[in-house]
């Protein structure tokens, strides 16, 4: 009986990389979704957006520990030193006939893996925009609410305060 190893082949790693930039695009797609909800400020949306983000972000974090794997091992398949532990020192070093095909496809899928980082950004501005209104909006308000019956939260009463300070009416 013979013993067959299978060696990582730089396909497998193609693949991999094909199916991160396909999980990369479900993660662009919730982004949108995401950008969408926050100009609409439909908070009850938030929930199942972040939901449907993190199980994509599990996803995607399986898929590049077995990239890293895949990596490593064809590292040691190619005999590259075992500090070999990314995907463009190994394009760098391997002249296989494949290779070609892991640089274009690595390409793709860092141009995906950016377009995503750029849009989450730009969510990330948007919602510090809106922010800024509110807290904005909270610092300002009308200069004074007219009527006898008002009380701080403190419990002292007082005749006209600003709009945006908590209150409470006697009784």
């Amino acid at each position: 009986m013979s013993t067959f190893t299978f060696f990582p082949t730089i396909t497998q790693l193609c693949c991999v990389l094909h199916q991160e930039e396909a999980t990369c695009h479900q993660l662009l797609e919730t982004v949108h979704t995401e950008r969408a909800a926050i100009r609409a400020l439909a908070i009850t949306e938030f929930h199942s957006i972040n939901c449907r983000r993190l199980s994509i972000l599990e996803s995607l974090q399986a898929l590049a520990d077995e990239r890293q794997q895949l990596v490593r091992e064809l590292a040691v398949h190619y005999g590259l030193p075992p500090i070999t532990t990314s995907i463009q020192e190994l394009i760098d070093n391997v002249q296989d006939s494949a290779s070609e095909d892991l640089r274009t496809t690595y390409r793709n899928y860092m141009t995906v893996a950016k377009t995503v980082r750029d849009e989450i950004k730009q969510n990330v501005v948007l919602i510090e925009g809106i922010r800024g209104v509110v807290d904005q909006a909270l610092s300002t308000g009308a200069p004074a609410v007219p009527g006898g019956d008002l009380y701080t939260a403190a419990g002292q009463s007082f005749v006209a305060g600003p709009v945006n300070m908590l209150i409470h009416q006697q009784g």
